[in-house]
């Protein structure tokens, strides 16, 4: 009986160890799969290409969206998944980006362009396999009004 005294406290402990999920880590490159994307009323891109850096809670991005005809932006980020405000910029151009997590596989980020006209709130999660990443995005400007869309990415 002292024995099962000794050894249940500890099993407890390993368990909700082992039970407490570690933070997904995003890092790889990434490309859009267009097809399986849903683009609403939003014009689907040629291509994407994203790279992450991610040592949690610190995150660098960058890619390359390329548009009909060879045009083509960057954009890119730097900072940590922390709940602060970092410059940011956006395929539409530059402004502050607040990410924080939701849960194991999930970032949440909100984007204010410099000016205040543009927002975007996108919610990015990693697949369990960590071979597929979703982007869920809601974006708000004056000239198209609100728009959302869901992008697929695909680790490569």
């Amino acid at each position: 009986m002292k024995a099962l005294v000794t050894i249940l406290p500890a099993l407890l402990c390993l368990g909700l160890a082992a039970g407490a999920a570690e933070n997904a880590n995003f890092s790889g490159t990434w490309h859009l799969n267009v097809e399986k994307s849903r683009w609403g009323s939003k014009p689907k891109p040629v291509s994407v290409t994203l790279v992450i850096e991610h040592n949690d809670p610190k995150l660098h991005y960058r890619g390359t969206v390329t548009q009909s005809g060879d045009n083509t932006r960057d954009f890119t980020f730097d900072g940590a998944i922390d709940g602060k405000e970092y410059p940011m910029t956006s395929a539409a151009g530059a402004g502050m980006a607040t990410l924080r997590r939701v849960d194991a596989n999930t970032i949440e980020t909100d984007f204010r362009s410099t000016d205040g006209t543009r927002t975007e709130n996108a919610r990015t999660s990693l697949s369990r396999d960590g071979k597929v990443l979703t982007r869920t995005i809601r974006e708000k400007t004056p000239e198209t009004g609100s728009k959302t869309w869901v992008e697929i990415y695909e680790r490569r």
